[in-house]
């Protein structure tokens, strides 16, 4: 016969061991469920901070490659620094890449006239171009040599960007890699063609055209086949003796890069 102390049948609840172990193993789940999200989490972040990284130094390399294929005059040429200059609409713009304490830095700035020298401030800091460390490989190359003491006539730049990708307790980097054959590299990009002769009375008025970048700060002289100078000044342009059919024109920008072009004038000087 029940009593009124025997619980009814079918409704025996948990003991307090049992209670234990089940609140232990649910802890035990959400640890483990936890960590593994920690640990992703942390791989995800780590992939995005690297794949920014790829494509801001993709975008860098992108546009040196371009100036440097086009009318460039580099200024500096060392393993860790690189600086040049390309014609802008407002004079000159200098770009600069160089490496410092580990990692990759940038700077641009324009100049209505572009000094001759390189600038002699250290790297500047301000504008970091990626936000993970570059590693040892991180080089630029002259015409396959790790610098140049005469930039101005590279032929070919090579550049190499490694990026430390390690994290999440993992190792890992990424190289990235592009060359540059400088279409200018033998001076400034000027031909017999951007040279104007129009005849007059006295022989012919020489001077550089209109549509040549930045014309207004360069040079130029003229001489004979001999070498001897000819012509006077006048304005923005030269006017050459009649008589004088064969012109050497050294033309000079304000970075002091200069270009040798030979010109035939045909005037009679009536």
């Amino acid at each position: 016969m029940a009593t009124l102390t025997d619980p009814p049948a079918g409704e025996e609840g948990f003991t307090l061991v049992e209670l234990l172990v089940a609140i232990t193993l649910s802890l035990v789940v959400l640890l483990a469920t936890l960590q593994s999200f920690d640990v992703f989490t942390s791989n995800a972040a780590q992939q995005t901070r690297a794949t920014d990284a790829n494509d801001q130094v993709r975008r860098t390399m992108e546009r040196v490659v371009n100036d440097l294929r086009g009318a460039s005059v580099i200024v500096r040429a060392s393993a860790s620094d690189l600086v040049y200059r390309v014609p802008d609409a407002l004079g000159y713009r200098t770009e600069r890449v160089c490496v410092a304490s580990d990692y990759l830095y940038g700077s641009s700035g324009v100049t209505v006239a572009a000094p001759a020298a390189a600038p002699t401030a250290a790297c500047d800091t301000a504008t970091k171009l990626a936000a993970l460390k570059s590693t040892g490989s991180t080089a630029f190359t002259y015409d396959g040599a790790a610098s140049s003491a005469t930039p101005a006539l590279v032929k070919n730049v090579g550049l190499t960007f490694g990026l430390d990708a390690s994290g999440g307790g993992k190792t890992g980097s990424s190289t990235l890699q592009a060359s540059a054959a400088r279409r200018s590299a033998s001076g400034l990009p000027i031909t017999d063609d951007d040279l104007d002769a129009v005849c007059n009375a006295a022989g012919a008025f020489l001077s550089l055209s209109a549509d040549v970048p930045n014309v207004g700060q360069m040079t130029v002289t003229y001489a004979n086949d001999g070498g001897i100078a000819i012509g006077t000044p006048v304005g923005a342009g030269w006017q050459i003796p009649k008589g004088i059919t064969n012109i050497v024109a050294t033309v000079t920008d304000a970075a002091g890069v200069t270009k040798t072009i030979r010109k035939g004038v045909e005037c009679s000087g009536t």
